[in-house]
């Protein structure tokens, strides 16, 4: 069984260092650690050759974002003919014995009920890995929104899932070869959501396991009560809100029946991302353009009119 470790990179050398080090630092080391830089301009491949020279780099021409990164590096590793590829960003800290939790779940499962799964590391956001980001969810199928997993959930061994990231992903060979890599046209947010989707379609059944432990940080994420309720939003990168209402749309419009995409999902969507927009979000002007401009590409790319 050879497993590759696929680490994503822009502008973060020093970050990404951290996070190399935990791998290589596990109790049970990847084969092979690919880091795929988007085009750096602060240094980061010479810094890698010269820290890090059992690591392959895989150097881009520009960025391409997360999900043209994700999408090269797992093409790549697929031709070397590697069977797992756990998928990584740069800022997470990895748990000495992660993979190999993820080993010997994958080895119970495999027993149990055959090659018709995945697996996913369950990310943490406390260095003591004590408090998970549940960012792990079921799917209504009927009106295409997440649903949250109890957190009873987290407690077992592993438990299902139909969404979840791209961080922790613990991927065999055999669903590239029946359902592809990531979208690289996505560049960032919620290609994740689409290949996990994608991937469930085409029936494989995902499994987080809690005690393949990721650490990383919720720099970006903040956490606002109303009305009784607990609300968790991204803010800051208003660019990565245009790329999450673009690929959000066009994922969902892939999954649903045209009549629920049409009449159920979008209007919610658009709804919920507006009223989100004014309540929570600070540099509103900022976000509401990204996030117009998001709905209009993703028409423009239904009728065939090209990205805006």
């Amino acid at each position: 069984m050879q497993i590759a470790a696929l680490i994503i990179t822009f502008n973060r050398k020093e970050v990404v260092k951290e996070c190399i080090l935990s791998v290589l630092n596990s109790s049970l080391k990847p084969d092979k650690v690919l880091v795929v830089d988007n085009g750096s301009t602060d240094g980061t491949p010479q810094f890698l050759k010269k820290e890090f020279p059992e690591v392959t780099l895989l150097s881009l021409d520009k960025n391409y974002g997360p999900a043209g990164g994700a999408e090269r590096g797992q093409r790549y590793l697929y031709e070397e003919g590697y069977d797992f590829i756990w998928m990584l960003d740069d800022d997470a800290i990895i748990e000495k014995d992660a993979l190999s939790n993820l080993i010997k779940m994958n080895s119970k499962l495999s027993k149990e009920i055959g090659n018709n799964f995945f697996l996913l590391s369950v990310i943490y956001g406390d260095r003591k890995l004590q408090k998970p980001l549940y960012n792990i969810y079921l799917y209504n199928q009927t009106w295409g929104i997440p649903v949250r997993i109890s957190d009873e959930n987290y407690k077992k061994q592993y438990f299902p899932f139909i969404v979840g990231p791209m961080l922790g992903l613990f991927l065999p060979k055999y669903i590239f070869e029946k359902v592809g890599f990531f979208r690289g046209d996505f560049f960032g947010w919620y290609d994740d959501t689409e290949y996990v989707l994608r991937v469930h379609r085409n029936g494989f059944q995902g499994y987080a396991v809690p005690n393949s432990k990721i650490y990383h940080p919720t720099k970006f994420r903040k956490k606002v009560q109303l009305l009784g309720r607990k609300f968790t939003f991204y803010s800051g990168r208003p660019k990565r809100f245009y790329y999450g209402t673009r690929n959000n749309i066009i994922t969902q419009r892939e999954m649903l029946p045209w009549f629920n995409f049409y009449f159920l999902f979008l209007p919610l969507f658009i709804f919920r991302r507006f009223a989100s927009i004014l309540i929570f979000y600070e540099d509103k002007d900022e976000f509401l353009k990204c996030f117009f401009k998001g709905i209009i590409s993703s028409f423009k790319l239904f009728i065939g009119g090209g990205d805006v």
